[in-house]
């Protein structure tokens, strides 16, 4: 299991208990995990299996840290195959309940907006988040969140968080999804079809208003924007960094 929550005066950083190379954890049964630390970076964690690369994930050095205490305990740590960009994956004690977070790279699109479609609109880097049921075999979404990022920012713990430009998403970062039932999955890294689902619905006015500082209307936004990128400069302040935002979303863990 790897979580995110871990007091501050067990360890400043993550280097502090390793040094910039690559660690590599064997766990005995042809699995093995590699934790490569960046110096302007997260951590990525790789998972192989006899040799072969199954998925990768980025981690908060915190979170690294609880698993590499968590290993020497208990003789190692495992995650399921993670979608690409993960930025963290934790688990309650019982197993029942998991968050995820990975990161959606900014992009030009279609979008749906009452009974107009319009072309081309840019999308800033996005972060999803999720909050997960387990019941026996299959995964229950039970919450969507989406926040942004600046376009050419570094992902990593003290990174900005800004709220969604666009509309359909709350002040609390829950994705609205009107009458849409979202399905249950089987595999975490099914994950990756749930945000073209949100982009791919229906842009109406809800929570339009203060999700960006630009003063202009929805409609006004996507025809300024549209064939460029998203301007930073319109995302409205959160006050929360990459780190508060995830332990914010991820209550009880």
């Amino acid at each position: 299991m790897i979580n995110e929550h871990v007091e501050k005066d067990q360890i400043e950083s993550v280097n502090d208990l390793l040094p910039s190379f690559t660690k590599e954890i064997e766990e005995g049964n042809g699995n093995e995990l590699v934790i490569r630390l960046r110096e302007h970076g997260l951590p990525i964690v790789e998972e192989y299996q006899h040799g072969i690369k199954l998925g990768e994930g980025m981690y908060t050095h915190e979170a690294v840290a609880r698993a590499i205490f968590h290993s020497n305990e208990n003789g190692g740590f495992a995650t399921p195959l993670l979608p690409r960009g993960t930025l963290h994956y934790s688990k309650d004690d019982a197993g029942l309940r998991s968050y995820i977070f990975f990161e959606v790279q900014p992009h030009n699109r279609r979008v749906y907006y009452h009974e107009a479609v319009i072309e081309d609109i840019p999308f800033p880097r996005l972060i999803f988040g999720f909050a997960l049921i387990t019941k026996g075999e299959k995964h229950e979404i039970a919450k969507v969140m989406v926040g942004a990022l600046e376009h050419q920012s570094i992902t990593n713990e003290d990174a900005e968080v800004y709220f969604y430009p666009y509309t359909n998403v709350d002040s609390n970062f829950d994705i609205c999804w009107g009458g849409q039932r979202l399905p249950s999955i089987e595999r975490v890294s099914q994950l990756t079809t749930i945000p073209e689902l949100f982009f791919n619905s229906p842009n109406s006015d809800c929570y339009y208003s203060t999700s960006n500082v630009s003063n202009l209307t929805y409609r006004d936004l996507v025809e300024q924007v549209k064939g460029t990128e998203f301007p930073d400069h319109y995302l409205r302040k959160t006050g929360m960094t990459v780190s508060d935002w995830i332990i914010q979303l991820t209550p009880g863990l």
